[in-house]
């Protein structure tokens, strides 16, 4: 069993872990916990057999708390697992590797949270927490396993063919050419660059890649970002903003010849799908939760001593609008036309 629940950025760095536990151990059935909202993407993994929903909004009511647990731990419980693999690190998890039938729940040396330690029988090397998730993810599986820590990691999705053929009949709306995806939303408000600057960029482009059009993606939460989006950029758009699945939004990612945006889930989708990503970076570290990806550009504003800072808000937000639309432009421009060389 793994348990990694969330975020979509979180889940989809487990996905090279888990096809490596596969390779290694291609008869074991892998089950994977996961919250609802992103158990269709975890269904993309081809070597997942089947998926336990995490009920956190359930969970998180006093009304709904005592029935949603006991159905929660049941569906647990009717399996015993060989092992148990906690790749969250958070109490959180470790309650959920508590309530398995196993021998042995294995997790991180150094957790998120140092009280998950309590729950896990073994501790695992994952490496140091500078490097990228997707590399310590890969190196835990690897020391449960045995084998090179070091090994190049793999992302695999599996087509869903019903979404794609959706989105592959609303992009007809678009003409022929490059289409840039922009994603303009981000979880926290500090990790978004201004709307305007984004439509400036796409403007930008535009001029210089006149048969470029453009597809705006979001969750509806995001709506006026995208009208504003579509009202101002002088070329052709199509928003899906709060009109697709999530695997919709993954396979409109795969339809896109470049991502446009910020740290975000659909930054980590298009870089998985090894979709040329650009996106800007500054309240958080690339190193370590950036586009694993060597089809990414990360922008970064320069001289600023409060990069880095993890602020979920900033009533100031100078660090996005350090980052000028042409350097933007310019990173789009060069994958388009294939000058850009990692």
């Amino acid at each position: 069993m793994i348990i990694k629940p969330s975020s979509l950025g979180d889940v989809i760095h487990a996905f090279p872990a888990v096809s490596l536990l596969a390779k290694h151990r291609p008869d074991a059935e892998i089950d994977w916990v996961v919250v609802p909202a992103f158990a269709d993407i975890v269904r993309l993994h081809p070597d997942v057999d089947n998926i336990i929903p995490f009920p956190r909004k359930e969970l998180g009511k006093i009304k709904s708390f005592p029935s949603a647990a006991l159905r929660f731990a049941k569906m647990i419980r009717e399996r015993h697992y060989t092992a148990v693999l906690d790749l969250q690190g958070l109490l959180r998890s470790g309650l959920i590797a508590s309530l398995a039938k196993t021998k042995v729940v294995y997790g991180p040396q150094e957790p998120k949270e140092k009280i998950a330690k309590l729950f896990y029988g073994k501790k695992l090397n994952s490496g140091s927490p500078e490097i990228h998730a997707v590399r310590r993810n890969y190196r835990l599986i690897a020391e449960f396993l045995g084998v090179d820590p070091d090994g190049k990691p793999e992302t695999d999705f599996l087509k869903n063919e019903s979404e794609n053929a959706k989105i592959a009949e609303l992009m007809k709306q678009l003409p022929d050419g490059p289409v840039v995806a922009i994603a303009p939303g981000a979880r926290w408000p500090s990790k978004c660059w201004p709307v305007s600057y984004f439509a400036e960029t796409a403007n930008l482009l535009k001029k210089n890649i006149p048969d470029c059009s453009f597809l705006i993606l979001g969750t509806k939460n995001e709506a006026e970002m995208a009208e504003k989006l579509t009202r101002t950029i002088q070329a052709p758009c199509l928003d899906l903003t709060g009109k697709t699945t999530v695997v919709g939004l993954l396979e409109a990612i795969r339809a896109s010849s470049v991502l446009f945006c910020n740290d975000s889930g659909p930054m980590h989708i298009g870089a998985a799908l090894e979709v040329p990503v650009v996106c800007m970076f500054a309240p958080t570290d690339p190193v370590r939760t950036g586009p694993f990806s060597e089809k990414a550009i990360v922008l970064t504003p320069k001289d600023l001593p409060c990069l880095k800072c993890f602020r979920y808000s900033c009533p100031k937000a100078n660090c996005h609008r350090a980052i000028p639309a042409e350097k933007a432009e310019q990173a789009i421009r060069s994958f388009i036309t294939g000058a850009y060389h990692d």
